[in-house]
């Protein structure tokens, strides 16, 4: 089905179109984003749920970081418990996986990714996993094969479902960014003096396009001139059959594609269904009740 992607980048709002309805929304304002890499220090470590909590700064909230999600320290200690393998003020890479709601903090993980835009590459991963999206079996083959001769030792390759069709060298110099990104990650974690951010998708247009862009997109509308010419770049030979356009009011273009009414719908507590009932969502700190009506359809 075509669509259509409207970035707000001033205000750091995104959506996917199908006609006038949004599929999909991205919204970048919070301090802490997901896939920012941090290097932080344990506060303090609670052994009794085999979790700790880091502080990676910039907010009053520590990280939360499960045993599980510690990749690369529990891999070097098997077995070992929480206390054998954090301790306080120790030094942490770390990427949030998770933002902070009401009064927790990010949820963080030590198995980073870093997303390009046909790969993802995982530091401290294994093996090559390719999109379930990509459905003949000839181009999984081809693209299972490329990622198994150009991935380096000791990390781990997912193939995503914007690598199908593309060439070779376009997902080994996708590859080569990722791997200059991770080095720079390392090199400023040698150095740096937590807690501490260490990377992040700083360019809002080309996060967007990279996790959103696919070859059902027919127009990508824009807030400026300058981001025009940037989707342009970052798209290249990809663009044949795309329209990119100017937007010219930038403070009214979520209101005229009716993203910020789609937004205001999305946080009503109640849902009307087709059937004549209606749910009521109201979220507590505990949990989030959901609430189920018949309404006149009894």
């Amino acid at each position: 089905m075509p669509q259509q992607i409207v970035i707000a980048e001033q205000l750091r709002i995104a959506a996917v179109l199908n006609d006038e309805r949004v599929d999909e929304l991205i919204v970048a304002q919070g301090r802490h984003q997901i896939g920012d890499v941090y290097l932080g220090t344990v506060e303090n470590v609670l052994p009794g749920i085999d979790a700790a909590f880091v502080n990676i700064g910039e907010s009053e909230k520590n990280g939360f970081i499960h045993i599980t999600d510690l990749g690369p320290l529990r891999l070097k200690k098997g077995g070992a418990g929480i206390t054998e393998l954090l301790e306080p003020r120790q030094k942490v890479l770390v990427q949030v996986m998770k933002e902070p709601t009401g009064t927790k903090g990010p949820r963080l993980t030590g198995n980073l990714s870093l997303p390009g835009r046909f790969l993802v590459l995982q530091p401290h991963g294994q093996g090559v996993n390719v999109s379930r999206r990509i459905g003949a079996e000839t181009e999984r083959n081809r693209l299972r094969a490329l990622a198994v001769l150009i991935k380096p030792p000791g990390t781990g390759l997912l193939v995503r479902t914007e690598a199908d069709g593309v060439s070779e060298e376009q997902i080994i110099d996708d590859l080569e960014s990722l791997l200059r990104q991770w080095e720079a990650i390392q090199q400023a974690a040698e150095t740096a003096h937590p807690p501490v951010l260490l990377n992040r998708d700083e360019d809002f247009i080309h996060r967007v396009l990279r996790d959103l862009y696919s070859t059902d997109v027919l127009r990508v509308v824009v807030d400026s001139e300058d981001a025009v010419a940037r989707v342009n770049r970052f798209l290249g030979p990809d663009q044949a059959n795309l329209i990119v356009e100017h937007h010219e009011d930038a403070s009214e273009i979520l209101e005229h594609y009716k993203v910020n009414a789609a937004i205001r719908d999305a946080l009503k507590p109640r849902v009307d269904l087709p059937s004549g009932g209606y749910v009521i969502i109201e979220p507590t700190e505990a949990l989030t009740v959901v609430d189920v009506n018949s309404g006149s359809f009894t």
